[in-house]
């Protein structure tokens, strides 16, 4: 699972302890610790039907008219914007056109602004991003309509991580010292950095990725900085060499014996404004598994991993800087797998958990102002014309006539 999947799943987990919790998730997805509804964004009906069973709902993000419709509900509804996607749209397929990245944003910055104000709760992972959505709201006069916002950071389980086979079979080719990027090359992410690093090292030091091909995208949603990284890799003459690729996706179960099989865990990202409101879930992972981190600095939680000992941080693009820090924590790891354990312990998922769950069990819902209709309806509407243009861009004409037919005859029944 990438994180916002590892986030619901491991959410839903903690609540389970008081409350009845169902997750909803794709049809391919299995659980066994939870109840389970097979449906994904798409299953309109599916979703409405269990959302008017439910005392409280929990989304990352709806439809526009799934959102539209519920919120006069008598659901509670709390949004997990914890990815800050309005400025991932920003830095997300630099290869498309600007007119299309630029839709892309605009969506993005409307879902967020209906959300916000759609909510009865608000979730987020940082005091950073926190005061982004509610700067946000306030720049654009909608500050009174805005839901309560709590930070709820990423969490670690409880257990553990469980020996395995891990990248030593996967990867038998590993180097006895290994730098282990744990998750997805993003294009807000800076793998090359990492990778020009890897020849200043003694030659027993390698560069693991743990997956690069990320089942749930389809062929043309795969981002460019995997391609540019990869060949960048080649290139130098590193991989299969020093740079080891796997070319699949780690079961969420098993990620745990890759991570207690490196030596250090790395990330790194470009100097840009994403970074800053970024909260870099796999570093999680790292301190889960009491291993220490070399990463860019700029994120909060990348800072808080350098502050604290748990890692080192360095400036962006500076590859140079970014093996001696690597080169310093290999020599002496032990200072860094404590604090990294230390910082695990702060974060379970039963103690992050406690805003929301305060929430789910004595929290009320707002009342349906005219301010925050007015929010919704601008930010919902503001929202077609630009996935009607990324549908027809993406799928044709064809799929963009079917679903539009969909969304009027669905339309037609509420009348």
């Amino acid at each position: 699972m990438a994180g916002p999947a590892i986030r619901a799943r491991e959410l839903a987990r903690a609540l389970a302890a008081d409350c009845d919790v169902t997750l909803a998730a794709p049809g391919a997805s299995d659980d066994p610790e939870l109840p389970l509804l097979h449906a994904g964004i798409a299953d309109y009906d599916a979703l409405a039907t269990a959302i008017a069973a439910h005392d409280v709902v929990v989304v990352q993000q709806l439809p526009p008219r799934m959102l539209a419709r519920m919120w006069r509900g008598p659901a509670r509804l709390v949004a997990d914007l914890y990815t800050p996607t309005v400025l991932e749209a920003l830095e997300a397929a630099p290869d498309r056109p600007p007119a299309a990245r630029a839709r892309l944003g605009a969506v993005a910055r409307r879902a967020a602004a209906a959300h916000l104000a759609a909510a009865d709760l608000v979730l987020c992972a940082s005091e950073r991003q926190r005061d982004l959505w509610l700067g946000g709201l306030a720049m654009r006069g909608g500050l009174e309509a805005a839901a309560p916002v709590e930070v709820v950071p990423f969490g670690v389980p409880a257990e553990p991580p469980a020996p395995g086979p891990g990248l030593r079979a996967a990867l038998p080719a590993a180097g006895p010292r290994v730098l282990l990027w744990a998750g997805g090359v993003w294009d807000w992410l800076d793998a090359p950095t990492v990778i020009r690093a890897v020849p200043l090292l003694p030659d027993d030091v390698h560069l693991v990725f743990l997956g690069v091909r990320r089942p749930a995208l389809a062929p043309r949603d795969e981002h460019a900085a995997t391609r540019a990284a990869l060949a960048l890799a080649d290139e130098l003459g590193l991989l299969g060499r020093r740079v080891h690729v796997h070319d699949g996706w780690v079961p969420y179960a098993e990620r745990g014996a890759w991570l207690l099989q490196a030596d250090l865990g790395v990330s790194a990202h470009h100097d840009h404004l994403e970074a800053r409101f970024a909260y870099r879930t796999r570093l999680l992972d790292h301190l889960w598994a009491g291993l220490p981190s070399v990463v860019t600095g700029g994120d909060a939680l990348g800072d808080e991993i350098a502050a604290r000992g748990a890692g080192r941080s360095v400036a962006p693009g500076d590859p140079a800087a970014f093996a001696g820090a690597c080169a310093a924590l290999l020599a002496d790891p032990a200072p860094a797998r404590v604090a990294a354990r230390a910082m695990a312990a702060e974060r379970s998922w039963s103690r992050v958990v406690a805003p929301l769950l305060a929430f789910c069990l004595d929290g009320a819902k707002r009342p349906a102002t005219p301010e925050r209709a007015r929010v919704v309806r601008a930010a919902t509407l503001g929202q077609y014309a630009g996935l009607a243009a990324q549908t027809l861009h993406t799928d044709g004409p064809w799929p963009l006539a079917h679903r539009l037919g969909r969304n009027l005859l669905r339309a037609a029944r509420r009348v």
